[in-house]
């Protein structure tokens, strides 16, 4: 699209049933319209609520901001639908993008999360590193139960999906807390802070002498189910296990195991399947693990701002004709 002076109608799908951390309100919206004042001026923009008068919306505008959209095939209808951007980085409950024609493009928000959820996955290094769920399970017990640790200096991460977010972790890891990053991608190629980067297939030879796994990577079809049982048997019993991904990346049920029998030293999760995790979910007792309820990543003051600046930025380029910033790819599902 060239002509800048044509005005774009854009919707915005909001939906009270998340936190309201992911809200685009009108006053959000309007903060970053502030921030990006000539761009501003190419939108007309309207909302919805709990996709109350979402089918229509969607078939008259250009561009859509959410997370949910209902029945998607009435937005495979919409003939002016240009681009959807969503509101978080993972695309899972949307795939596979069979029900989206060529002439949509949807982009996620990857690169927001970035220094929020590296500065939890250092905490939680640090909290495996020095034993945190190992007392947080003793305390359960009321056990007087040390455990001596030392620093993580010179240590190993093995981060698997080292891509927007992976990288922030590596750097963030790497500078504070000194540590050596090996890092997993599906193109292998190098890494500004990583030690030495790796494709999936090389994460049986890696797992064996890392004293910490990070996973960051989104959920495909490729990644389901990669940490499973006989992965995860390979690693070291002093291993320390953080999932900022998704969960069915890792074999809990396998994980609950070695926990359990003492095979794996700590786990720290931060994303489940099904979400909210069930009260009868063995996780919650498990040994040795602390169960976060997928809010790692999400900046409390800054998620929406950071997401709308991105929105933006896009924006300008899809105006310019050019190509959009964190477009989905329908081969490799991120």
């Amino acid at each position: 699209m060239t002509n800048t002076d044509q005005k774009l109608r854009l919707h915005i799908a909001a939906l009270s049933s998340q936190p309201d951390v992911f809200w685009v309100t009108e006053e959000r919206f309007a903060n970053a319209c502030s921030r990006h004042p000539e761009l501003a001026s190419k939108l007309d923009a309207d909302w919805s609520w709990d996709l109350v008068g979402f089918d229509q919306a969607v078939q008259i505008s250009d561009i859509v901001i959410g997370w949910r959209f209902g029945d998607l095939s009435l937005v495979r209808k919409s003939q002016r639908l240009k681009w959807i951007q969503l509101t978080g980085a993972g695309s899972e409950h949307l795939q596979p993008l069979d029900w989206l024609p060529r002439r949509i493009k949807l982009t996620n928000n990857t690169g927001v999360h970035g220094p929020k959820l590296a500065e939890f996955a250092g905490t939680s290094i640090l909290m495996l590193n020095h034993g945190f769920p190992h007392y947080v399970t003793q305390q359960r017990h009321s056990n007087w139960s040390k455990q001596f640790t030392t620093t993580t200096a010179g240590k190993t991460v093995l981060i698997i999906g080292l891509g927007s977010t992976g990288g922030s972790v590596a750097k963030w890891v790497k500078n504070q807390l000194g540590l050596k990053v090996v890092g997993v991608r599906r193109s292998g190629q190098p890494h500004r802070y990583a030690d030495s980067v790796h494709i999936p297939s090389d994460i049986d030879e890696l797992l064996p002498h890392a004293d910490f796994v990070v996973v960051t990577a989104p959920l495909t079809n490729e990644t389901d189910n990669l940490l499973n049982r006989h992965r995860l048997s390979l690693l070291k019993p002093t291993v320390g296990l953080v999932n900022l991904g998704r969960a069915r990346i890792i074999d809990y049920e396998a994980l609950a195991d070695y926990l359990e029998e003492g095979r794996i030293a700590g786990a720290i999760l931060d994303v489940f399947d099904p979400e909210p995790l069930p009260p009868t979910s063995r996780l919650w007792q498990t040994r040795n693990l602390i169960a976060v309820p997928h809010c790692s990543s999400d900046d409390s003051e800054h998620y929406i701002d950071h997401t709308l600046d991105l929105f933006f930025e896009n924006l300008g380029r899809l105006l310019h004709g050019k190509r959009l910033k964190n477009a989905i790819s329908r081969k490799h599902q991120y």
